[in-house]
C-alpha cells in the first residue's frame, strides 16, 4: 500500500486472498485430500490472474515487479508444502506417487503397454531451433529414414506452444557419427502431453493406490520418438498467456463468428509466464527462443499445475480423507407445494445454496417447459454447466411452442466456446437467441415465465446471486428469490425490453439495473444512512461481496464512516478500502471468509432510521460491474425473509474459525476463538438445513389412526354334541 493513499493496491489485495486460499491448503485440521483440493484452487487462481490481470494492468504498474515477486513465492509455498508435508502423508495412507525409477517389474511392463498401446499414437515430437521464433503454427519432426544414418531434424517454421498445455522438453545429440553440417550441435525438441489422457495413470498394486504421471511415462520412453538421437536431458514446462481479446463488437456480421475469430488470437498471446522443471541449459534455452523475461520464469524441483493433479481427491476413494459429501437439502415450501405456481401466488420463496438444492430452480424451469399454459420464458445465461439441464429444459420449451428467448452471454471469459454451443442449440431448438450487447457483459442471472391463467396473464420469476450452473450451486453459496409479485414482475419484464433493445431503463419501481441506475442506487443508499444516523439512533450498513474496488462508493462509505455509521463489510476477495483507519475509516469492519464452499453472494442491509431494506444482486462493488455490465440488484421484502438474511449476515461476523480480518496496512489476521465458543458459520448452516429436513420429514410423516380389528370372534363358538 502507498503510504499516502486511501485505497489499498487491487492486485495485491487479491494476492493476500490467494493467500488465505492457500492456507487453507496448509491446514492439517482440513482432511488431507481436501488440502489437495485447495492447492489445485490455487494453482487455477494464479492461472487466471496472469492471464487477465498480467496482461492488461501489471506492465505499467509500479508494483509490478512486487506482484510476479509475491505470485511466485506462493507457488514456492505450495511447492514445497505439498513435496514436503503433504505427498508424505498421502503416501501414508496409500497413495503413492511412484516415480519411474521406483516401479517393480510389474508395473514398468504396465507403463511400457500403456505407452506404445495409447500413448504413443498421440505424441508429436517438434523441433525448436533458437533461430526460430514461436509465434505460427508448429511443424512435426520428420523420421530418420534409417537408424544407421540419421536425417538432421528439420528446420521448423515458426512455432506456437498452446497455453496451459503442458510440454517435455528434449535436449537431443547425434548418437550415430554423421556429416557435421547435417545436424546443429545440439537441438531441442518439445512433446506436448495429450489433453484428453489422464494425467495420473493408477498402476496395478495388491493394496493402496500407486501412480504415476504421464509426464513421467513420456520422459521415461521418449527415446523411441528419437531414434537416432541421444537425449541429453528432459524437462517440462507450461506457458501461460494472455488472455484478454480485442473485439470490434459493432461489426454487422455475426457476433458467435467474430468471438470464435477472436477466440483463436487467444493461442498466440503474449508469454506472461513459463513454470520449468529441468536443468539451467534447458531454462536459458527457452527464455531466448521464447524471447521471454527471467523475471516471468518460475523454476521448481516439483510438479505443475496442481490444478490437473488434484483430481486425484476427486477419485470416489479414500472417504476419511475427505470431507464427508454435503447433499443438499430439499426445499420445504417446494416439498409441499403440488404446483409451483400455486406456491408461489401465496408467498416469495428464498433459497440459500449449498444448503438447500439447486433442483427447486430446474422443478420450475421443467415445470414451465412442460405446462400448455405457460407462453413464454425469458432468461439470462452467463456460466452453465457441461451438461446443463437448464439448457435442455429451455430447448424443450421451444420444441413446444413456446416463446424462449434467451441472453446468451458468449464473452463471459473462458466460457466463450461453451456457450456458442449453446447458443446453436437453443436457435436449433428453435428459441430466440441474443449473444449479449455490444461493450456490456450481461451478468444478471434472471429467468422470467409468462403463463395464460383464468385472471389473465400471471408472470413469475426467479432471481439469483449465482450462476444457472448445477455444478457449482453444489459448492457456490449464492441467494435465490423466487416470486410472483406484480410489481417486481413489471420490472423484470421491462428489464428484458431493455436488454433487447427496444426500451429505456427508465420507471423500474423496485429493481436497480446496471450500468444505469445501480451505482447512483447504491450511493443513494449509503447517503441515506449519513442521514438517518443520529446519537439515539445509530446508521449501520452490511454488505457481503467477492470484490470492493470502486473508489466511488468506497469514498462514500469512508464519508459514512466519519459520521458514525457502523459499516461491517464481508468481502471475500479483493478489498480497495482501507479500514480501522482513524479519521478515515475507523468505523468500518472487514473480513473475509475462506471455507469449504465458495462464498458468492452479495447481501446489501441499510438499517434505514430503522425501517430496514435489504437487497440481493449479482453485482459486486466493482467498475467492471456498475460501469460495464448488465447487473440486477433486487429488494427482499418479505419480514420473514429479511430476518433470515440478517442473521446470516451477523453469522459471518461471529466467525472465529474460518474468517480473517482485514488490518488497516492491508494485510489479513486469522480470527481465533480464543476463550470464545469455536463458531464456523457454513458448518452452522450446514446443520441448520440438516435441522430443517428432519422437519420436513417430520411433517411428511403423517400419523395414520389404525384400529385393531380382531382376526376372530373373541366368543367361542357352541358345538353341538
Amino acid at each position: 500500500m502507498d503510504k499516502n493513499s486511501k485505497f489499498l493496491h487491487r492486485d495485491l489485495s487479491w494476492l493476500h486472498f490467494n493467500e488465505r486460499v492457500l492456507h487453507e491448503a496448509m491446514d492439517d485440521s482440513n482432511p488431507l485430500l481436501e488440502r489437495l483440493k485447495f492447492l489445485g484452487i490455487v494453482s487455477s487462481n494464479l492461472d487466471e490472474f496472469f492471464m487477465v490481470r498480467a496482461a492488461s494492468t501489471l506492465s505499467s504498474d509500479p508494483h509490478y515487479s512486487e506482484i510476479y515477486a509475491r505470485a511466485f513465492d506462493q507457488m514456492k509455498k505450495q511447492s514445497h508444502y505439498f513435496t514436503q508435508t503433504l505427498l508424505p502423508a498421502l503416501e501414508q495412507k496409500g497413495i503413492q506417487y511412484m516415480p519411474p525409477q521406483a516401479l517393480n517389474p510389474l508395473q514398468l511392463e504396465y507403463v511400457r503397454n500403456l505407452f506404445f498401446r495409447e500413448l504413443l499414437p498421440l505424441l508429436t515430437p517438434i523441433a525448436l531451433h533458437e533461430s526460430h521464433p514461436t509465434d505460427t503454427e508448429p511443424q512435426a519432426l520428420t523420421e530418420p529414414q534409417a537408424l544407421t544414418e540419421p536425417q538432421a531434424l528439420t528446420e521448423p517454421q515458426a512455432l506456437t506452444l498452446l497455453h496451459l498445455s503442458l510440454f517435455c522438453l528434449v535436449e537431443l545429440s547425434s548418437s550415430i557419427l554423421v556429416k557435421p553440417q547435417a545436424l546443429h550441435p545440439t537441438q531441442h525438441a518439445v512433446i506436448e502431453m495429450p489433453k484428453n489422457f489422464p494425467r495420473v495413470i493408477t498402476l496395478p498394486t495388491d493394496k493402496g493406490y500407486p501412480f504415476i504421471l504421464i509426464e513421467d511415462v513420456v520422459a521415461l520412453f521418449a527415446f523411441e520418438l528419437f531414434r537416432g538421437y541421444t537425449i541429453q536431458s528432459v524437462g517440462f514446462f507450461r506457458l501461460t498467456r494472455a488472455a484478454e481479446m480485442t473485439l470490434d463488437e459493432e461489426k454487422d456480421e455475426d457476433f458467435a463468428k467474430v468471438m470464435q475469430e477472436a477466440l483463436q488470437s487467444r493461442r498466440s498471446g503474449e508469454v506472461l509466464r513459463l513454470e520449468l522443471i529441468g536443468k539451467k541449459e534447458l531454462s536459458d534455452f527457452l527464455t531466448e527462443t521464447l524471447n521471454i523475461s527471467k523475471h516471468k520464469i518460475f523454476k521448481t524441483d516439483g510438479i505443475l499445475d496442481f490444478k490437473s493433479f488434484s483430481q486425484i481427491a476427486f477419485q470416489p476413494l479414500f472417504p476419511e480423507l475427505k470431507n464427508k459429501p454435503w447433499i443438499p437439502i430439499p426445499v420445504y415450501d417446494f416439498e409441499q407445494s403440488a404446483s409451483v405456481w400455486e406456491l408461489l401466488k401465496k408467498k416469495d420463496v428464498l433459497t440459500h445454496s449449498p444448503f438447500e438444492s439447486f433442483d427447486v430452480f430446474l422443478r420450475y424451469l421443467s415445470e414451465a417447459a412442460n405446462d400448455p399454459d405457460v407462453l413464454a420464458i425469458k432468461q439470462t445465461l452467463y456460466r452453465t454447466y457441461q451438461n446443463s439441464q437448464v439448457v435442455r429444459f429451455l430447448e424443450t420449451a421451444a420444441q413446444k411452442g413456446k416463446q424462449v428467448t434467451v441472453l446468451v452471454e458468449l464473452k463471459a471469459r473462458f466460457d466463450e466456446e461453451r456457450n456458442i454451443e449453446w447458443a446453436k442449440r437453443l436457435e436449433n431448438a428453435g428459441a430466440t437467441v441474443l449473444y449479449g450487447i455490444a461493450q456490456f457483459k450481461t451478468h444478471s442471472k434472471v429467468c422470467l415465465v409468462i403463463r395464460r391463467e383464468a385472471e389473465g396473464i400471471k408472470r413469475y420469476v426467479h432471481l439469483s446471486t449465482g450462476n444457472y450452473n448445477e455444478r457449482t450451486a453444489h459448492s457456490y453459496c449464492d441467494l435465490s428469490l423466487f416470486s410472483s409479485q406484480e410489481a417486481l414482475t413489471a420490472d423484470i419484464s421491462a428489464f428484458f425490453n431493455v436488454i433487447t433493445g427496444v426500451s429505456q431503463p427508465i420507471g423500474f419501481s423496485k429493481i436497480e439495473m446496471a450500468p444505469y441506475g445501480l451505482r447512483r442506487k447504491l450511493i443513494r443508499l449509503i447517503q441515506r444512512e449519513i442521514l438517518k444516523h443520529s446519537d439515539e439512533k445509530q446508521g449501520q450498513i452490511i454488505a457481503k461481496m467477492n470484490s470492493l474496488v470502486d473508489v466511488e462508493i468506497i469514498e462514500e462509505l469512508y464519508k459514512a464512516s466519519q459520521k458514525g455509521v457502523k459499516i461491517k463489510l464481508n468481502v471475500r476477495g479483493i478489498c480497495c478500502l482501507q479500514p480501522g483507519v482513524k479519521g478515515l475509516s475507523e468505523n468500518i469492519e472487514v473480513l473475509s471468509l475462506v471455507d469449504m464452499f465458495l462464498e458468492h453472494s452479495r447481501i446489501f442491509y441499510f438499517q434505514n432510521g430503522g425501517s430496514e431494506e435489504i437487497y440481493l444482486s449479482s453485482a459486486d462493488w466493482m467498475p467492471r460491474n456498475l460501469d460495464r455490465r448488465i447487473e440486477i440488484l433486487f429488494p427482499v421484502q418479505d419480514e420473514k425473509h429479511k430476518k433470515e438474511l440478517i442473521e446470516l449476515l451477523k453469522l459471518y461476523f461471529k466467525d472465529n474459525q474460518k474468517s480473517w480480518m482485514l488490518l488497516p496496512d492491508g494485510h489479513y489476521q486469522k480470527r481465533e476463538p480464543g476463550s470464545e465458543k469455536k463458531i464456523r458459520a457454513q458448518e452452522i448452516l450446514c446443520q441448520k438445513a440438516l435441522d430443517r429436513e428432519k422437519t420436513l420429514k417430520q411433517s411428511a410423516a403423517l400419523i395414520e389412526l389404525k384400529p385393531q380389528k380382531p382376526s376372530h370372534s373373541l366368543i367361542e363358538p357352541k358345538f353341538s354334541s
